[in-house]
């Protein structure tokens, strides 16, 4: 047999597919993160050997501040080109939708390197708009103002205006447009107005449904002629700037994009000959992240597209558009945070241990004539088993089965004679999906073999916390092991997190050939640790995250990588026990003195020791602020 290389490593895992030069797998069978080219390349499992020592222990989210960067430019460089290409005389703006992710150095990051870019900033609630207004101090830059609003939100945005913010307010409903009249008006102030346009267009992939007619936001044709009479009556022509449109997230097909874009630039050109002064048109997110590396448009987690393309056909509509209709090209305004952030972090985690189904072992166990009927049958059928009658012999299997369950849920068959018929059924279900593995054509019953043969691999972290959008929406992000890549993997998982819910697991990946229901993994070995890595999820994941069991945020780490290494710049510590009990409104002081007291009558009556309470008192205080993890 071939010795397993890291090529093949490299294929299994498809890290070349969703991998866009940024992850790798080196000569030690470690992956490698490299953020910029010319730069050196990070080793996980030595970044993650050397936090150990650091006293930082997984589970870890690793940002690459450089990835960040490397993808703003990308996007820029994008839109040069087709500037070039297309003769577009407007300027490209690149905003940052915070949403996509609000932690703090993550923005910062953006803001910072994007400052050349001119980079902005959308806020889509009042809460989000107080952190863009301190964190983005370029007065060039955009800030847009999304989502719902009250006389508040307004108020902040108009005197932020006021003060040399370039702010755009979005109308997402007819009664804002009133509001910011009113508000304007008193705070003498004349506001940048946009408008949120409802297409007829829709995206394509899981968030279809959000757009088009019955989409969340927006002002349909009739409503958007109603703000254009309203703003000509109050004299307001010259505030309405900026036009918005949004089909989606997470776009699969660039069809659908080119519809939209066509659809939206019309738009445009009708309200120019009505005579407002479009200058922005914001074409919304939606560029989507290859996750499983496939390059489809039937995939969900995939996307048949460049970011060139999209950016090419966004350019080549509006310059289109502009020259039939003799009208000025608008300035385009991008909100791609997907794109911008999903690469950027990595999870890693430890597996604690595994579980595995029961299987016959020849050498210990042993079938005799004293043994029950059903038994010696299942033996029978074990010890025959072929290719040619292997579907026969798995039908067979399962109704020896079922018929063991049903005479054991009766009282009619004993433990002993259950578990042997397990661990017979088991040992079949192996060998018929080796079997059927070798065939071109495998029979379809056959294929959720797989799914029921995984073995469990329990690893120390909450999905509902580092990965909800696994849980909430299905969502396929790239999984494999951080190392031993040099190795063949021989067993077959799926993850399961340690929370203490049944969905709290994966158990779809990523596959060369579709999405498969497990993921090729090693065996443990008791002398070393064995960790994951989760790709990708620097886009949504660590900000709708939930407090499930109380699992809280995990430890947080930069990474800045050179010409000569890598460095570790920034390690944020996960959150303790004690401050998710806060979340939960449980004080923790109190918490204390409440046990301590309870201690203190334990050990009068005799209970416990004073050593044992102390002891107890002890481990209480230390785990309450300690990482809510295992450690």
């Amino acid at each position: 047999m071939r010795k397993w290389r890291i090529e093949d490593s490299t294929e299994l895992y498809n890290i070349n597919g969703w991998g866009v030069n940024y992850f790798s797998i080196d000569e030690n069978g470690h992956v490698v993160v490299t953020p910029r080219k010319g730069c050196a390349s990070v080793d996980l499992k030595e970044l993650v050997d050397e936090l150990s020592l650091r006293d930082v222990t997984t589970p870890i989210l690793v940002r690459f501040p450089d990835i960040l960067d490397n993808q703003i430019d990308i996007i820029s460089q994008c839109f040069n080109s087709a500037a070039k290409e297309y003769g577009y005389q407007g300027q490209n703006h690149i905003i940052y939708p915070i949403k996509v992710n609000q932690m703090r150095p993550v923005v910062e990051e953006i803001v910072s390197h994007g400052q050349k870019f001119n980079i902005g900033l959308e806020a889509g609630s009042k809460p989000e708009l107080h952190a863009i207004i301190a964190i983005n101090t370029d007065p060039e830059s955009l800030i847009i103002c999304n989502g719902y609003k009250d006389e508040d939100y307004i108020e902040l945005a108009l005197l932020a205006q006021k003060m040399g913010k370039r702010i755009f307010i979005v109308v997402e409903k007819l009664n804002e447009l009133k509001l910011i009249s009113s508000i304007s008006k008193r705070l003498k102030i004349k506001p940048n107005i946009g408008i949120r346009i409802k297409l007829a267009s829709s995206g394509a992939g899981k968030w279809e449904s959000s757009g088009g007619d019955v989409s969340k936001f927006g002002l349909s044709s009739s409503e958007l002629l109603e703000a254009c009479d309203f703003l000509q009556k109050n004299k307001m022509e010259e505030c309405f700037r900026f036009i918005h449109f949004h089909i989606g997230s997470q776009i699969t097909k660039i069809r659908r994009i080119k519809n939209a874009l066509r659809e939206a630039s019309q738009f445009y050109a009708e309200l120019c000959k009505l005579g407002f002064p479009i200058e922005f048109v914001d074409i919304g997110g939606g560029l989507g992240v290859d996750y499983d590396g496939t390059r489809s448009s039937n995939s969900e987690s995939s996307v048949n597209y460049t970011v060139q393309e999209y950016v090419n056909d966004s350019v080549s509509t509006f310059v289109d558009v502009s020259e039939k209709n003799g009208i000025q090209h608008p300035n385009i305004i991008t909100e791609s945070g997907r794109s911008l952030t999903a690469h950027h972090s990595v999870l890693v985690f430890e597996v604690l241990e595994t579980a595995t189904l029961p299987e016959w072992e020849e050498d210990k166990d042993a079938v005799t004539s004293d043994d029950h009927e059903l038994v010696q049958e299942m033996y029978k059928i074990w010890d025959n088993l072929n290719q040619t009658g292997m579907l026969e012999s798995w039908h067979d299997a399962q109704q020896i089965r079922e018929e063991s369950l049903d005479r054991f849920s009766l009282n009619l068959l004993d433990l002993k004679t259950r578990a042997m018929i397990e661990r017979l059924f088991w040992s079949i279900a192996r060998e018929v999906f080796n079997m059927a593995s070798e065939l071109k054509h495998p029979p379809y019953e056959l294929k959720q073999l797989p799914k029921m043969l995984a073995d469990k691999y329990f690893c120390n972290f909450s999905l509902f916390q580092s990965l909800p959008d696994s849980w909430a929406i299905d969502q396929i992000f790239p999984i494999m092991p951080i190392h031993r890549l040099d190795e063949k993997p021989t067993k077959h998982g799926t993850i399961q997190d340690i929370t203490c819910d049944s969905d709290g697991k994966i158990d779809n990946f990523i596959s060369i050939k579709n999405i498969s229901y497990y993921l090729p993994l090693h065996k443990l070995k008791s002398t070393e640790s064995y960790y994951i890595g989760v790709f990708l999820v620097g886009a949504y994941q660590e900000i709708l995250g939930d407090l499930h069991n109380l699992f809280g945020d995990t430890n947080a780490v930069h990474v800045s990588v050179s010409e000569k290494g890598y460095h570790i710049d920034q390690v944020i510590d996960g959150e303790t026990v004690a401050e998710v009990l806060d979340y939960v409104q449980y004080n923790p002081k109190k918490l204390v003195r409440t046990v301590e007291t309870w201690v203190t009558s334990s050990v009068k009556q005799g209970k416990i020791t004073a050593q044992e309470g102390k002891e107890f008192l002890s481990n209480y205080r230390s785990g309450l602020y300690g990482y809510t993890y295992l450690e």
